[in-house]
């Protein structure tokens, strides 16, 4: 049986307690099927709660230090702990764990700085519960870059077929024609490059990008912000020997020899990279954070309050989350 260090281990965060985030933890430890050990910043008696509501045969073990996890993930699920409020229940957000929720996240973060972890997972939380407390939380994938410091990051969702990217991320449709600019698309691109490179091992990346417009604006029939900005945009990248193409119309994007031929796909807005992925492979199709100074990934689904009480969920996602983040952190 290999030998694992701290360099193989996965730190993960609660995500929001009311939601399934516990118990696909409990269900991916349970499996067996991660590639490597993991520990769950969590409050250990709600866990056990759930363990029990569960009808599950799984040990806890509280620890007080990361490399602890490594001795006793075999036999036991490592909890690192923090409490969260006593009258939490499954299926019901509740406003006074939103603190517990950021300090869980923080944690996490502090331990992969340190080297105390490779990677990070994080397990779904509700921005609207979030924002109760902190107005400006918009998702993982900003309060990450922000805290740690990066201008400069993108969402990328990945699963065995595609690698799609959102220029634009959590914005109300009608406000995403005014964020796409020449300098974010080149600045993306550059990025995705890199990361393809770096963390992927892709020595000489292709990368399709998307129109905005229906059938890329046709010839400006439709909309102008291909030939005004992506075009121009397109040529620039190009000029710095990145390997990108397009627009190409949304619509036939990822077509099957489209995803053979290209290793990404640069999108405008969320849903025209996120819909597409999730509808090759939901159940394995994992959200990474490219640009941080560390590895992040989380599961590419939300909270789940309403299914949270039924013991329904799929922990496929996590357990891709988890495998995905020690593939990406082992190329670091």
């Amino acid at each position: 049986m290999k030998k694992f260090n701290k360099k193989d281990l996965v730190v993960l965060t609660m995500g929001d307690p009311s939601g399934i985030g516990t118990e696909i933890t409990i269900k991916s430890w349970k499996s067996k099927k991660t590639k490597a050990p993991f520990f769950l910043i969590h409050d250990p008696i709600y866990v056990q709660k759930v363990i029990k509501k569960m009808g599950l045969k799984v040990d806890i073990k509280i620890i007080h230090r990361p490399i602890d996890a490594l001795k006793c993930f075999k036999n036991y699920l490592p909890i690192f702990p923090i409490e969260i409020d006593k009258k939490t229940v499954l299926g019901s957000p509740n406003i006074k764990n939103s603190k517990k929720i950021l300090e869980s996240i923080d944690k996490a973060v502090r331990f992969v700085k340190n080297g105390e972890a490779s990677s990070m997972v994080t397990n779904p939380v509700s921005k609207e519960v979030i924002n109760k407390i902190n107005k400006s939380f918009k998702g993982h994938t900003e309060y990450l870059a922000k805290k740690d410091k990066q201008k400069i990051f993108c969402m990328m969702m990945i699963n065995n077929k595609i690698k799609n990217v959102p220029l634009t991320t959590h914005l109300p449709l009608k406000k995403v024609s005014k964020h796409i600019s020449e300098k974010l698309i080149i600045q993306t691109s550059q990025l995705i490059n890199r990361t393809l490179k770096k963390d992927f091992g892709i020595a000489n990346p292709k990368i399709a990008i998307t129109g905005l417009n229906p059938h890329s604006g046709d010839k400006g029939l439709l909309g102008n912000e291909e030939n005004k900005i992506i075009i121009p945009a397109i040529k620039k990248c190009k000029a710095k020997k990145i390997r990108i193409y397009g627009p190409i119309s949304a619509d036939s994007a990822f077509i099957k020899s489209n995803l053979k031929l290209y290793d990404a796909f640069l999108c405008m807005y969320h849903d025209q990279a996120l819909i597409a992925a999730k509808v090759i492979d939901f159940e394995n199709t994992v959200n990474f954070t490219a640009g941080l100074s560390y590895v992040r990934t989380s599961p590419d689904h939300g909270t789940g309050y309403e299914i949270a009480r039924k013991f329904i969920a799929n922990e496929t996602s996590l357990i891709s989350a988890i495998n995905t983040s020690i593939l990406i952190s082992s190329n670091k």
